[in-house]
């Protein structure tokens, strides 16, 4: 099976270039992967057998949404793949601390697919640097982080600048455990706004908002270049559960650090389908060349019109190691297109969750480790 049309887009210099040409190479690869996890996955031929599916179906951009999904919990449940296990790399888990975990297996190829694209799309949106810059980084250090696969990406968000010193909030607790240390990341951010360097923000949000919360309260105000960058992931609660809005998130952030609200982004995206899609100042998140998603009844799992809300199916041709190519998620969200923040293509209206478990996802349960 050739993989030739699947090299080509990942060679591509733009992600949000919707030429013609480009729909077709991005049809061509979707073809080339589908083709390929049903030849390798025994499962995932299985699959497309039920559905009386094969990949020479895959002709245009509108065929897409037939290629057959893996429900996202399967990747709780099962090591899906569809290489031999010594060709596998590395392991990425979902970041919760209880319960079972999700995981994506990758091979040497899919991994720095994965890791071309998330450059792109960083540079593609304006957000990379040569600016030194330091970072608080609110997720788990690299000594702690294991294979969590949220760990991995917060950490990859560190390279897009220079990095004059980086603080990472998570660090290893006395009993081993990973512990958050409130005090020290307001008095880090202390530190950094006296070094008159931007500043750069990552990891996930529940962290980061019960530390703007505290500052308030202390009438603690910082004032960084107007370079600095907040880029938050993992879910929109605060560690008690309560939901945050992007609006008042915003305002905190830019009243406590001075960061102008178009350069607080956020990024959606899950560890068993592994294409991070970043907030536009409208808060759509945008969908590159490299995946295609669509909401789905989840009655009749038929596609939905623009803007109606339904179950997100997710699909992708980075990966080779595990039948992920079509992942149908437990969220909830429309499609729609022509955004007015002026970046092409399709993008996501996050709506919320499904179903009355809530999946845990990467999102980490912030409630076991913020202790107020």
């Amino acid at each position: 099976m050739t993989e030739e049309a699947t090299n080509r887009l990942y060679a591509l210099t733009q992600a949000f270039d919707f030429s013609e040409e480009n729909k077709r190479l991005f049809v061509q690869s979707m073809r080339e992967m589908a083709g390929f996890h049903s030849e390798h996955s025994p499962v995932y031929r299985g699959i497309c057998q039920q559905y009386g599916f094969t990949a020479d179906q895959i002709q245009t951009y509108g065929d897409l949404t037939s290629i057959p999904h893996i429900f996202v919990t399967a990747f709780k449940q099962r090591r899906l793949l569809s290489l031999p296990e010594d060709q596998i790399c590395i392991t990425f888990t979902s970041s919760g601390t209880q319960g079972q975990k999700s995981q994506i297996n990758l091979d040497r190829i899919s991994f720095d697919r994965q890791a071309g694209m998330r450059n792109l799309l960083v540079r593609s949106l304006g957000l990379a640097s040569e600016q030194q810059h330091n970072y608080l980084v609110f997720s788990y250090a690299p000594a702690i982080a294991d294979q969590r696969g949220a760990a991995h990406t917060f950490n990859i968000y560190t390279t897009f600048a220079p990095a004059a010193e980086k603080y990472f909030a998570l660090q290893q607790g006395e009993g081993g455990e990973p512990e958050f240390d409130l005090e020290q990341a307001i008095a880090t951010l202390e530190r950094f706004a006296e070094t008159g360097l931007p500043l750069r923000v990552v990891g996930f949000l529940a962290f980061s908002f019960v530390t703007l919360q505290e500052m308030k309260k202390r009438g603690i105000r910082l004032q960084f270049p107007a370079e600095s960058l907040l880029i938050t992931g993992g879910g929109w609660k605060s560690h008690k559960g309560e939901t945050v809005s992007f609006e008042g998130y915003a305002d905190l952030v830019h009243d406590i650090l001075g960061i102008q609200q178009e350069r607080i982004r956020d990024f959606y995206g899950m560890v068993e389908h592994g294409v991070p899609y970043m907030s536009c100042g409208h808060r759509h998140y945008h969908v590159p060349i490299f995946a295609h998603v669509a909401a789905m009844d989840p009655g009749t799992l038929q596609v939905l019109p623009k803007g109606e809300t339904g179950l997100l199916k997710l699909q992708t041709s980075y990966i080779r190691s595990a039948p992920a190519i079509s992942v149908l998620s437990t969220d909830l969200g429309g499609i729609d297109t022509a955004c007015p923040c002026g970046i092409p293509g399709d993008y996501i209206m996050l709506r919320g969750r499904a179903g009355v478990t809530k999946h845990a996802g990467c999102a980490i349960s912030a409630s076991q480790l913020i202790k107020l």
